[in-house]
């Protein structure tokens, strides 16, 4: 195998990317060059009995016959060109692997002289870093709550504005371990800074939804004041008052008090000592 490529290369259409020594290729190309000449041979055939037909030297049986052989000769020579579609034009064992479409080499486990097998690992991935989608992974009880086309607001650690995009689509199967599903999401703006594996925050925008938060984030304070923290910055909370349902399934639904997005400390984080809050 030769890599002609390396990760964040900028390609063109039909630029090669990979060439694999592989000798299932030499018999796919021979395979189409026997068809071929069988075809010819069976189109020759067909036209002399066709002729000698209309003189009336031989039989319709032996016309049709000819005509038999030529089909299959036709049929012979599709199959082969259909497997030779795999490994492409060129000759004897060499596959050139060539890139679909313009865009940057995202990621390559490509490597010289490795061994590959069908269905493996994907040798070289491209795409267009300028037109990335974001996935964001939505628990099951908030599916519902989640439309095409919602407003979305996106916050990354390494970008220095949150972006804003809307609900692309919402994926289908929930995933059993962490009962999510994938949601897309399309973004406004393409961020230069925005790279494939990067992690963030994501905030969907849903007129039915209702601010509900675990119970353990809810605190009561003089033993009948309902209050949450809220993350002001870094190791700062702020205290604050809210109303609250009655707890439904370990959550309970906020009726004041807060705002959608608002960071409250959910668990493990905040300890109520008597009188006083204390943060651990």
């Amino acid at each position: 195998m030769s890599v002609h490529v390396r990760t964040g290369d900028t390609v063109k259409p039909g630029d090669a990317l990979v060439t694999l020594d592989c000798p299932e290729a030499a018999a796919s190309r021979t395979a189409v060059a026997t068809a071929t000449a069988a075809l010819r041979e069976a189109q020759s055939a067909f036209e002399r009995e066709a002729r000698m037909f209309e003189q009336g030297v031989t039989t319709e049986r032996e016309r049709l016959s000819a005509e038999t052989r030529l089909a299959e000769a036709r049929a012979e020579l599709a199959r082969a060109q259909a497997s030779v579609g795999f490994v492409g034009t060129g000759s004897g064992t060499t596959v050139v692997l060539r890139a679909p479409m313009a865009g940057t080499v995202l990621s390559r486990s490509a490597a010289e002289g490795i061994a590959v097998q069908p269905g493996g690992d994907v040798l070289v991935e491209v795409g267009d870093p300028s037109a990335l989608w974001v996935m964001a992974d939505v628990f099951e009880r908030d599916l519902p709550l989640v439309r095409e086309g919602a407003r979305v607001r996106v916050t990354m650690p390494s970008v220095h504005a949150p972006l804003e995009g809307k609900v692309d689509s919402v994926g289908a199967v929930v995933a059993s371990g962490s009962r999510t599903a994938p949601v897309r999401i399309t973004l406004d703006t393409q961020e230069l800074g925005l790279r494939p594996g990067m992690f963030g925050r994501v905030r969907i925008d849903s007129p039915d939804a209702s601010l509900t938060l675990p119970v353990e984030a809810v605190l009561l304070r003089n033993g009948k004041d309902s209050v949450v923290y809220v993350q002001q910055d870094a190791g700062t909370f702020e205290r604050r008052p809210v109303v609250v349902a009655q707890p439904v399934e370990g959550r309970v639904q906020v009726i004041a008090g807060l705002s959608p997005g608002d960071p409250v400390v959910t668990r493990g984080a905040l300890l109520l000592d008597g009188a006083a809050d204390q943060l651990l």
